[in-house]
């Protein structure tokens, strides 16, 4: 007597659950589609140092098609978001050069958002990672020199996975180690090195070394 009603239950229920994802999915393309947040994401792409310090008036600026979720974006019944916080690039091409400049956004508050820069390039590391892992790309590369003020990332390249996911790590999580390569501007030289990423159960080991 059950199984049909249960049937009838996941036939009613399916296309609701389907409408509330699309009416989601439409909700953040508007917010990716509004001016005002284009223009932050753009603002904040041009204070990443890895810019910055280019120096090029004459610039495009496009942006990536991939987007990186850090934390589920959720909106209210009136559409705004509520919860989120995403990752978004732009390539900025100019004065013969190119490099991807990333950006994070959060939702502060019920349609409040609040746009940074982050490293630039192709690293997968979330914020927190970035943050860390920087104290270790300076290390490697030697140091800051004693009277260099302006040191800074000028960019990263995800080098491509070094063995097997850990089993014992949930899968909706990055359980692969992984490693990096971070250029690093220090005032009157450029240093590179590689960053080996390795998550466990207690976090992200990170091991850098210069690269070879």
């Amino acid at each position: 007597m059950n199984r049909p009603l249960i049937i009838i239950l996941v036939t009613l229920l399916t296309p609701l659950a389907a409408q509330a994802q699309q009416k989601a999915a439409d909700a953040f393309a508007a917010v990716m589609q509004n001016a005002g947040h284009k223009a932050a994401v753009l603002d904040s792409a041009r204070q990443s140092p890895a810019w910055s310090h280019m120096a090029c008036p004459n610039a495009s600026f496009s942006p990536v098609p991939e987007i990186g979720v850090y934390v589920p974006i959720q909106f209210n019944p009136a559409g705004q978001p509520v919860a989120g916080e995403w990752r978004e690039g732009v390539i900025a091409t100019g004065c013969g050069t190119s490099v991807t400049l990333n950006v994070l956004t959060k939702v502060t508050a019920p349609a409040t958002l609040a746009s940074g820069p982050l490293l630039p390039g192709g690293t997968i590391a979330d914020p927190v990672l970035q943050n860390a892992a920087q104290g270790s790309a300076v290390a490697a590369a030697g140091g800051i020199p004693p009277a260099c003020k302006d040191a800074y990332i000028a960019n990263t390249a995800f080098g491509g996975y070094e063995g097997a996911a850990d089993p014992s790590l949930p899968k909706d999580e990055q359980s692969a180690p992984w490693r990096e390569t971070w250029t690093l501007s220090l005032c009157t030289t450029t240093k590179t090195v590689t960053l080996h990423f390795t998550p466990t159960a207690s976090g992200v080991t990170i091991h850098a070394a210069p690269a070879a």
